[in-house]
C-alpha cells in the first residue's frame, strides 16, 4: 500500500475506446457460480485529502479498509491523521458497508512490525490494543498490511500475530473479519505461512500493481496481462500475480485482485528502459492524468498489457495508468476466472464528483454490466 498522495479534484473526462472485452488471450472456462459473496473493497486514507467520506460513491463497496493505524516497536498504537473517522464509520454503515482498520502500511514492515515480531511482550500489547480500538471505535475488523516479512523469523511472526488477532477479535467484536494485504510475486510472498492463515484469514487482498515505478525500469504499472515487450526484472502482471497465490494452495475464493487508482510516471516516451531523472508524475491520480490529457497529451493502449498510457506532446515522459476501460476489463477477467472480487489503493484517487469511477467500472465488468 502506500501512505501519502497529493491530488486535484478536477472533471471526469470520457476516454479512449477499447478493443473488444477479452479476447482470446484470455479466455478461460466459466467459472462455477460464487460459493461467497463477492468483495467490492476499497482502501480509504487516514491523511488529509479533501476527500470526504461523503464525496465517495459507498454504495458501490461491500468494505472499506481505513489505512492506517500505525504502531512502534514495543507495541503500542500510533494513530496519524483521521483514524478512528466516526463519519466513516457512520455513513459506510449506513450503506451496509462494513469498515476494517488497516494495520501497518508501506514500510511497516522495516519501521516496527519486524522489530515488534521478536518481542511476544510488544506483540501481545499490541494485539490487545488493536481488539480494544476496534470494539471501542465500531470497526468490524482489520487488515493486516505488513509490508514487508523478509525472513523465517518474520514469517513465523507473522502468523502469529494473526493468530492471536483472530483470538482476540473473536471474544471482542462480533463476526470480525481478518484480511491481508500481500504482494503479488514471490520476493516476499514466500515469507507467509499459508498452512497457519489460510484457515484463520477471510481472504487476501493481492497488490496486482506498483509492477514499475521509480525505483526499477521504467513500465506498466498494473498491465492485466503479460507484455512480451517487457524483458526487465521486475517484469510481472496481475493475471501471473494472482495465479501465484493459486499455487500457493489459496481458494480462489479467498483471493481478491489489486487495481490502483492512479498511474506512474517516467521519463522517455517508451517503456522498459533504466531510468534516468525522476519524472515530474512519477506518482500520479487518475483524476490527474485527465487533466494531462485534455491539455493534449497522447492517450494510448496496450494491446498485449491491457492498460492504458499517455505520452506527453513533446514525448519526453510517458504515464502508465488505470482508466474506467481497464478496470472494466479486469472486473471482468476477475469473475472470469472465479476470484472472490476486487479492491482498489485508494479510492480518494478517482473520486470525481460523489462517484468512484475507476470503481465503478471494474464493478460493472465484475457485474456484467456493459
Amino acid at each position: 500500500m502506500k501512505r501519502k498522495f497529493s491530488i486535484l479534484v478536477l472533471s471526469f473526462l470520457t476516454v479512449l475506446s477499447v478493443p473488444h472485452l477479452i479476447n482470446a488471450q484470455a479466455a478461460r472456462p466459466a467459472a462455477a457460480p460464487a460459493a461467497l459473496s463477492a468483495v467490492v473493497l476499497g482502501y480509504y486514507p487516514s491523511w488529509e485529502t479533501g476527500v470526504t467520506p461523503a464525496d465517495l460513491n459507498l454504495r458501490l463497496f461491500t468494505h472499506i479498509c481505513h489505512a492506517f493505524l500505525i504502531a512502534d516497536a514495543a507495541g503500542n498504537i500510533v494513530t496519524e491523521g483521521a483514524i478512528p473517522n466516526p463519519d466513516l464509520i457512520t455513513q459506510a454503515h449506513a450503506a451496509g458497508v462494513k469498515v476494517l482498520a488497516s494495520l501497518g502500511g508501506a514500510d511497516s514492515g522495516s519501521g516496527y512490525f519486524n522489530a515488534m515480531g521478536n518481542d511476544p511482550e510488544a506483540v501481545a500489547k499490541y494485539v490487545d490494543g488493536v481488539v480494544a480500538w476496534v470494539a471501542k471505535n465500531h470497526y468490524d475488523g482489520v487488515d493486516v498490511d505488513w509490508e514487508f516479512p523478509v525472513s523465517e523469523a518474520d514469517k513465523e511472526n507473522l502468523a502469529n500475530m494473526v493468530v492471536l488477532l483472530r483470538q482476540g477479535l473473536s471474544k471482542k467484536v462480533r463476526g470480525a473479519l481478518i484480511t491481508m494485504a500481500v504482494p503479488a510475486s514471490d520476493g516476499s510472498g514466500k515469507f507467509f505461512d499459508d498452512a497457519k492463515l489460510m484457515p484463520i484469514v477471510d481472504f487476501i487482498n493481492i497488490m496486482t500493481y506498483d509492477f514499475h515505478g521509480e525505483w526499477g525500469s521504467s513500465g506498466h504499472n498494473a498491465n492485466l496481462f503479460h507484455d512480451p515487450k517487457d524483458r526487465t526484472p521486475e517484469s510481472n502482471s496481475a493475471q501471473e500475480g494472482m495465479e501465484y497465490w493459486v499455487k500457493k494452495g489459496w481458494s480462489k475464493q479467498k483471493l481478491v485482485v489489486g487495481i490502483p487508482c492512479y498511474g506512474h510516471g517516467f521519463p522517455g516516451g517508451a517503456f522498459y528502459r533504466p531510468q534516468g531523472p525522476k519524472s515530474a508524475h512519477s506518482e500520479i491520480a487518475y483524476k490527474n492524468v485527465l487533466k494531462l490529457i485534455a491539455e493534449g497529451w497522447k492517450n494510448l493502449w496496450d494491446k498485449d498489457a491491457y492498460v492504458p498510457y499517455v505520452v506527453s506532446p513533446q514525448g519526453n515522459e510517458i504515464i502508465s495508468y488505470e482508466s474506467p476501460q481497464s478496470a472494466q476489463l479486469k472486473g471482468q477477467w476477475t469473475r472470469q476466472q472465479g476470484y472472490r472480487g476486487i479492491f482498489f489503493w485508494d479510492i480518494t484517487q478517482d473520486a470525481i464528483n460523489k462517484d468512484n469511477v475507476i470503481v465503478h467500472a471494474a464493478r460493472n465488468g465484475y457485474a456484467g454490466v456493459k
